[in-house]
């Protein structure tokens, strides 16, 4: 078996993990998407929560009413630390898994160029081989004339 195709299984379990990293890149991706997504809306609805009271407080509000919505706006602020903590850890496992995925990629891409390069190597070994072989025929033939020749 030449050393081409024994390096197929090596490349193929290369290639099946180079995969897999890209399929986990891809997922910590879109969580991370979904998070800042998630923290969008929280800042949306506080904006719009903000600017409601702000329109009713423009005609007079109690003090009870306004105590609410102070306690209201602070676990909406501590919301929006929460999810920008949870932002902040979606971020550190896609840059891990990029850069895992950035490791399989190279030992890949390497792999693969080791498998081409024997394949060039045999390809040629095999002309060399199929030219000796010719030459020799040719080599036999001009001996075997040269001899009848002679007759």
């Amino acid at each position: 078996m030449t050393r081409s195709k024994r390096m197929q299984p090596v490349l193929r379990i290369a290639e099946m993990r180079e995969q897999d990293a890209a399929k986990e890149l891809g997922d910590a991706q879109r969580m991370l998407q979904e998070q800042e997504d998630r923290l969008a809306e929280l800042r949306a609805y506080q904006a719009e929560y903000a600017r409601n009271f702000q329109e009713q407080g423009s005609a007079g509000i109690s003090a009870a009413r306004f105590q609410e919505f102070h306690r209201f706006m602070a676990s909406l602020n501590q919301a929006i630390e929460q999810q920008q903590q949870v932002i902040q850890n979606a971020a550190r496992v896609c840059a891990q898994k990029k850069q895992l995925w950035q490791q399989a990629y190279g030992k890949s891409k390497s792999l693969g160029k080791v498998v081409e390069r024997y394949c060039e190597q045999e390809q040629y070994e095999q002309g060399r081989r199929e030219q000796k072989a010719a030459d020799e025929m040719a080599q036999h033939g001009a001996r075997g004339r040269l001899g009848r020749d002679e007759e």
